[in-house]
C-alpha cells in the first residue's frame, strides 16, 4: 500500500526544516517499522517515476526545484506578504510573495507568481521568492463590516485585519445604508500592496453593528455561509418527508421493539445515533460477550443521488454549528424530522452491529437497513445520572416530556457504561491519544450577548458514545478496507518529525525527557505522566500542535490519534457528506450481499469487484475529489465558528476594561510567549519588547530549556506559568484585537524590572477542545479573579466607568516608570 505514504513523504520533504537525505535515512527519520519499509520504497519509486521527487547529490531525494512560474492560491497577511500555496505539491511547497510582490492579490485568490532565485538568502529560508505577475480567479468573496463617515466620504471597515483602511464606497444610497450599520460589500477595486485604495460597493444592509445576530449574519456572509435553501431543494425535501412509511419494508430488520436509546446534548434538535448494547451468552470458550448496536438514521434512503437535493448537501458539505446559530447541511424537515431517530416514532436506519469478547476485541461485525424505535431521548447528565443511581439529577436534566424509565432502560446504560471501558481500556492499550484541555461552554443572556464562561460537563457519558461512535466508524473502513474498495476515509496522518523538536523541547521544560522520534505509546505515557500537574496544558497543548489536521481522503493513511489503521465517517449524515458517501456505498454493499434464489453468497474477492465495477459507488479520484471538496468546506466552517465565538468573548471583555483575570502561558518562542486567559481561553501574543521589564532587562530564549531568560535578574517565563492578573487594556471589535497588561505579583515580586506591560494581540482561536472527560482545571470556572483576591464580578458599567478604568491603567503605568527612572 505505497498511498499510504505518498503524502507523507511530500509534507516532510517540503518541509524548510528537511535536510536532503537518503532513502534509508527517510526510513529512520519517519520511523517506517520494517514489516512496512517495502511499501514505502515502493512510495518512493512511484514518486521519482511521476517526477514529484527528484534524486539529488549522494543518492539523496528532494522536491524539484520551482520552473520560473507558479500557479497556486494566494494567503494575504495583513502586512502586505503572503504565501502562494501551489496547485501541486511538486512545486517546492509555499512560495513566499515578500510585500511589494503582491499586486492586488486577495486571500483565495487563484494567482500566477514569478519565481525569483535570491542567492545568499539563508538562515533556514527558501532561496525562492515570488512576485504575482496575474490573478487567474478572483475568489469572489464577500466581505462584512462596519458603515463609517468621515467629512463628505463614507468608507467601510471591514472586520478582521486584511485591509489597513476603511474600503471606500462611493454609492451609500444605493442601499439606504447609514453610518453604525454593518454591511456586506463586493470590491470592484483591490487594495494595493499596503492593503489601501480598495473601492466597494454595497450589497446587502445587515442591521446595526454590534448586535448578536447582526454579527453572526455578517460572519455567515463573508464565510460564504447561506441559511435559505433554493426552492427545488426545499421541494423536493419535503416530497421525501411525506415518503414515511409505517410498514416494515421487506428489506429491512424490524429492531422496533429492541431497547434502543439516544444520548445528545440537551440543546440537540438533529439526533442521528442511537445505541443498544445485548449481553451475550458468551463466546465459543466461555466467556461473557457483548454485541454493540450502532443505529444512525439512514438519511441515503430519502435523497435521491444527482438530485438538486443531494447537489445543495454536497455543496455545503456539512453543518455548521455557531454559538446560538446551526446552518444544516440538510433542511429542517429532514435534519429535524423524518431524519431524526425521535423518541417513539419509527424511523428508517443503517445499523452496525459489532461483537466483542471481554477485552473489547473484535469478533465480528455487520450492517443492516433497519428501522427502530428509540425508546427514550436522554441528555448526556441525565444517562449518567441514571447509571449512577441518581433519579433527582436525571429528571433536573431531563429534555423529554415524560421523566419516565423504565428498569430495561436503566440496564440498558449500565451495560454501555461497561461496554465503553472495556472498549476505551483497548484502545488506551493500542495507544490512542487522549488529549486533557480546558473546554468551555459560553453563556449567553436573553438578547444573545456572552455573559459568561463556563466549564464543559465531564460526564462520561460523553466517552460512552465518542467510544461507540468511533467503533461504527472504524467498522465500516475495515469492510471497504478488506472489499478493496476506494472509500473517503477520516484521515490523520502521523506528525511530522520535524515538529518533534518542539515537543521535545516542551517536555524538557516540564522535566521529562522522551525520544527524538517518540512512539506513539511514548507520547501516552508523556501526557499521562503530566496529567492532572501544572504542566498538564501547555504540555498537551505542545502535543496537539504536533498532531497534522485530519482531512477526508481515500488514500490508506490510518488515524494516527485514534491508533486506528482504517477510519472512516459513518455516524452523522445528517450533518455530514462524507458519512452520506459511505451510506450509500454501504446500500450497494448490501444489495449485492443479498442471496438470491439458487445462488451463493459472493466471497469477499467477488463482491470487491462487483462494487468497483458498480458506478453508484465512486472511484478512487472521484473519492478524492470529494475529499479535497469536504476537507475545505469544513475548514470554512470551523474558521467561521472561532470568527463568532472570538467576536462575542472579545465584546464581553469590552465591557470589563481594567479588569484583571488570570492567565496562563501556553507558548514560549525566541519572539514572545503566548497567553491564554483561562476563563475564556482566548490566546494572546507578547513580542519579547513588551515583556515586563524589557526596558531594563533583555529577555532571551534558552533553546535548551525553552524557557525565557531575563538576563540581568534572572526571571524565567515557561510554559505552563501562571499570571494571577493580565488586565483587559483595550479591546479592538473591527479588527478583533484584545491588549492585555499584566500585573504580576508572584510571590510578592513583580515580574521584570520595566514598565509592566504587555500587550496582546488576540490570536481569535480559544483552544480547540479535545474531549476527554476530565475536568478541567478549578480556576477554569472562576469568575472575576482580582490582584487582591476578591472576586466580586464588575459587570453593566457605563462607558464613563470604563473610560475611567482604561485611564487608571495608563497613569498606573505612566507612574511606575517615572518612579523606576
Amino acid at each position: 500500500m505505497p498511498d499510504r505514504y505518498t503524502r507523507r513523504i511530500l509534507d516532510h520533504i517540503a518541509d524548510r526544516r528537511y535536510a536532503p537525505s537518503t532513502v534509508q535515512e527517510l526510513v529512520e527519520e519517519l520511523s517506517i517499522p520494517e514489516d512496512q519499509q517495502d511499501d514505502f520504497v515502493s512510495a518512493i519509486d512511484e514518486l521519482l517515476e511521476a517526477k514529484q521527487v527528484v534524486r539529488g547529490t549522494a543518492d539523496t531525494i528532494a522536491l524539484p526545484p520551482p520552473g520560473k512560474d507558479m500557479i497556486g492560491t494566494f494567503r494575504r497577511h495583513e502586512k502586505g506578504f503572503g504565501f502562494l500555496v501551489p496547485d501541486e505539491l511538486t512545486e517546492h511547497g509555499d512560495l513566499f510573495i515578500p510585500p511589494g510582490n503582491v499586486g492586488d492579490a486577495m486571500t483565495g485568490d487563484k494567482v500566477k507568481a514569478k519565481v525569483i532565485h535570491e542567492k545568499g538568502r539563508g538562515g533556514g529560508k527558501s532561496p525562492y521568492i515570488g512576485k504575482i505577475i496575474e490573478v487567474l480567479t478572483r475568489s469572489d468573496k464577500q466581505y462584512s463590516g462596519t458603515l463609517l463617515k468621515k467629512g463628505s466620504k463614507y468608507g467601510v471597515q471591514v472586520d478582521g485585519r486584511i485591509f489597513n483602511a476603511p474600503v471606500l464606497i462611493r454609492d451609500v444610497s444605493a442601499k439606504n445604508a447609514r453610518p453604525g450599520d454593518k454591511v456586506v460589500i463586493d470590491l470592484i477595486q483591490y487594495p494595493d500592496d499596503r492593503g489601501d485604495g480598495a473601492v466597494g460597493v454595497i450589497t446587502e444592509v445587515l442591521g446595526e453593528a454590534g448586535e448578536p445576530d447582526v454579527e453572526t449574519l455578517a460572519v455567515m456572509r463573508s464565510a460564504g455561509l447561506v441559511e435559505r435553501f433554493p426552492d427545488d431543494v426545499m421541494r423536493q425535501a419535503r416530497e421525501a418527508a411525506r415518503r414515511l412509511d409505517d410498514d416494515i419494508p421487506a428489506d429491512r430488520e424490524d429492531l422496533t421493539s429492541e431497547m434502543i436509546c439516544t444520548i445528545d446534548p440537551p440543546d440537540a434538535k438533529d439526533y442521528d445515533d442511537a445505541i443498544s448494547v445485548t449481553k451475550l451468552d458468551g463466546t465459543k470458550k466461555g466467556e461473557p460477550a457483548w454485541e454493540l448496536g450502532v443505529h444512525i438514521a439512514d438519511v441515503a434512503h430519502y435523497i435521491t443521488p444527482g438530485s438538486a437535493l443531494d447537489e445543495e448537501a454536497y455543496e455545503r458539505a456539512n453543518s455548521t454549528y455557531l454559538p446560538r446559530k446551526v446552518v444544516p447541511m440538510l433542511p429542517e424537515v429532514l435534519s429535524n424530522g423524518v431524519c431524526s431517530l425521535m423518541e417513539g416514532v419509527n424511523r428508517f436506519a443503517k445499523s452496525c452491529f459489532i461483537t466483542y469478547d471481554s477485552l473489547g476485541n473484535v469478533l465480528e461485525q455487520r450492517f443492516a437497513k433497519t428501522v427502530i424505535r428509540s425508546a427514550k431521548r436522554l441528555t448526556y447528565i441525565e444517562a449518567q445520572a441514571l447509571i449512577e443511581d441518581d433519579l433527582r439529577t436525571a429528571i433536573k436534566h431531563c429534555k423529554a416530556e415524560q421523566p419516565k424509565y423504565s428498569r430495561a432502560l436503566i440496564q440498558c446504560l449500565k451495560r454501555q457504561d461497561v461496554l465503553a471501558k472495556i472498549i476505551r481500556k483497548r484502545r488506551l492499550g493500542q495507544g490512542m491519544i487522549v488529549l486533557g484541555l480546558p473546554a468551555v461552554d459560553l453563556v449567553f443572556d436573553e438578547t444573545g450577548r456572552v455573559v459568561d464562561a463556563q466549564p464543559e460537563d465531564d460526564a462520561f457519558t460523553h466517552k460512552i458514545i465518542e467510544m461507540f461512535m468511533v467503533e461504527a466508524n472504524e467498522a465500516a473502513a475495515r469492510i471497504f478496507a478488506e472489499l478493496e474498495v476506494p472509500m473517503v476515509r477520516r484521515v490523520h496522518a502521523d506528525p511530522d518529525a520535524h515538529d518533534m523538536s518542539d515537543l521535545k523541547a516542551f517536555a524538557r521544560v516540564a522535566g521529562y525527557n522522551i525520544p527524538a522520534k517518540p512512539s506513539r505509546m511514548e507520547l501516552q505515557q508523556l501526557l499521562e505522566s503530566v496529567r492532572d500537574k501544572p504542566a498538564q496544558h501547555a504540555v498537551h497543548m505542545a502535543v496537539l500542535k504536533t498532531l497534522s489536521k485530519a482531512e477526508y481522503s481515500p488514500e490508506l493513511i490510518g488515524h494516527f490519534a485514534l491508533a486506528s489503521e482504517h477510519y472512516t465517517h459513518f455516524t452523522s449524515p445528517i450533518r455530514r457528506y462524507p458519512d452520506f458517501v459511505v451510506h450509500r456505498s454501504l446500500d450497494v454493499m448490501l444489495e449485492h450481499q443479498q442471496l438470491k434464489a439458487g445462488k451463493k453468497q459472493p466471497n469477499a474477492k467477488q463482491l470487491g469487484k462487483a462494487l468497483r465495477d458498480d458506478e453508484r459507488i465512486p472511484n478512487e479520484e472521484q473519492m478524492r475529489e470529494i475529499g479535497r471538496h469536504c476537507s475545505t468546506k469544513e475548514r470554512n466552517s470551523e474558521s467561521a465558528e472561532r470568527e463568532l465565538r472570538k467576536y462575542l468573548v472579545l465584546e464581553l471583555l469590552s465591557t470589563k476594561l481594567g479588569e484583571d483575570y488570570p492567565a496562563t502561558v501556553t507558548g514560549v518562542t525566541g519572539q514572545g510567549i503566548y497567553l491564554q486567559i483561562d476563563q475564556y481561553l482566548i490566546d494572546g501574543f507578547i513580542s519579547l519588547q513588551d515583556l515586563p521589564g524589557a526596558k531594563f532587562d533583555r529577555w532571551q530564549f534558552n533553546r535548551n530549556t525553552g524557557a525565557l531568560v531575563a538576563q540581568r535578574s534572572g526571571r524565567t517565563i515557561t510554559i505552563g506559568d501562571r499570571f494571577p492578573a493580565a488586565r483587559i487594556a483595550s479591546v479592538d471589535l473591527a479588527r478583533r484585537q484584545l491588549e492585555l497588561v499584566i500585573i504580576d505579583e508572584r510571590q510578592g515580586r513583580k515580574l521584570g524590572q520595566g514598565k509592566p506591560k504587555g500587550k496582546a494581540k488576540a490570536s481569535g482561536k480559544p483552544a480547540k477542545p479535545a474531549k476527554t472527560g476530565k475536568k478541567p482545571r478549578r480556576e477554569q470556572g472562576e469568575r472575576d479573579s482580582k490582584a487582591d483576591g476578591s472576586n466580586k464580578p464588575r459587570r453593566g458599567r457605563s462607558d464613563s466607568a470604563k473610560k475611567k478604568a482604561h485611564a487608571r491603567t495608563i497613569k498606573l503605568k505612566k507612574h511606575r516608570g517615572r518612579k523606576r527612572k
